[in-house]
């Protein structure tokens, strides 16, 4: 029973270690005391960037600031419309590339089908010392979701998380939103230790 309780937690984790594929990185002012935060506000009136070669729909937009607010205020930070008596202020950027990847791989199958008939050797490309290979092109479109801080005081930028990832056809067309699990991953690092 302890074998099957471990392998079932093991698998749970590995599990959730693929629900978010992607890349994330943080930087932030290792000279900023991140522990007199209290309230934050949006950047602007406009608080999302958005960057690539397609258009960002509104309610994209709309879900991922959302989801930054939740985040933060389940965080214990207040939000406030008046930037100018927050502690912080939030924005973000939603951005796709849109990229080839082209890679070979072995094919002794494809490149023999025609030799396999009677009396001919089955692999005779592999008897010539020949690699027979196959070419294989696949398109993918990258996302990109930063979120910027500023220190309100200071004018200045505090800290930076970006996550970027491959974005299925799903989550191309809107079928699957991930906006808040993408912002808890990106967030989890904020604030810096």
């Amino acid at each position: 029973m302890r074998k099957f309780s471990a392998a079932l937690v093991v698998g749970s984790l590995f599990l959730a270690g693929c629900a978010t594929t992607g890349r994330i990185t943080t930087d932030s002012d290792p000279s900023q005391n991140f522990a007199a935060y209290r309230t934050f506000a949006w950047a602007g009136e406009e608080p999302m960037v958005s960057f690539g070669n397609r258009n960002i729909p509104a309610i994209v937009q709309s879900r991922v600031a959302q989801s930054i607010k939740s985040e933060l205020t389940a965080r214990g930070y207040q939000f406030t419309d008046d930037v100018k008596a927050a502690d912080f202020a939030v924005s973000f950027t939603i951005g796709t590339r849109d990229g080839t990847k082209t890679t070979e791989i072995p094919d002794y199958f494809w490149q023999n089908r025609l030799d396999w008939a009677w009396g001919n050797p089955h692999f005779p490309t592999i008897q010539r010392n020949i690699t027979p290979t196959r070419t294989v092109v696949r398109d993918y479109t990258e996302g990109t979701l930063s979120v910027d801080i500023y220190d309100v005081a200071r004018r200045s930028p505090v800290w930076h998380g970006k996550g970027t990832k491959t974005l299925s056809s799903r989550e191309l067309s809107g079928e699957q939103e991930t906006a808040a699990a993408d912002v808890r991953v990106i967030l989890a690092k904020f604030p810096p230790q």
